[in-house]
């Protein structure tokens, strides 16, 4: 099995992210508050596990696992989003301090 979580890190350079930006394909773009893009799928899920564990019990325990993967899932992309981002700014600094080096001269 492929790390695809390695890959991001590979993937988390300047000239990658120019080359996706100029090159690369569009998505489309989602206007919608954060909290309502969170908000209606997690009704959806909810609605349709309430339909497949009516027992209040089975629906807590089964609510309960998802919540958990899915807090470890966030807590996973947030440090990941956070080390990229330290990456790329240390990208664009080292440049810019080349850029202003070279201007200096």
């Amino acid at each position: 099995m492929t790390n695809y979580i390695d890959e991001i890190f590979l993937r988390a350079d300047l000239q990658q992210v120019r080359e996706f930006l100029l090159q690369g394909v569009g998505c489309d773009i989602d206007p919608r508050p954060y909290l309502e893009r969170i908000k209606i799928p997690e009704k959806r899920a909810l609605d349709r596990l309430e339909k497949e564990y009516p027992n209040k019990e089975e629906f807590e325990e089964i609510t309960g696992l998802m919540y958990d993967y899915v807090d470890a899932v966030q807590a996973v992309y947030m440090e990941i989003g956070l080390q990229v981002g330290a990456l790329l700014a240390s990208q664009a600094g080292g440049n810019l301090k080349t850029a202003f080096a070279k201007d200096a001269k």
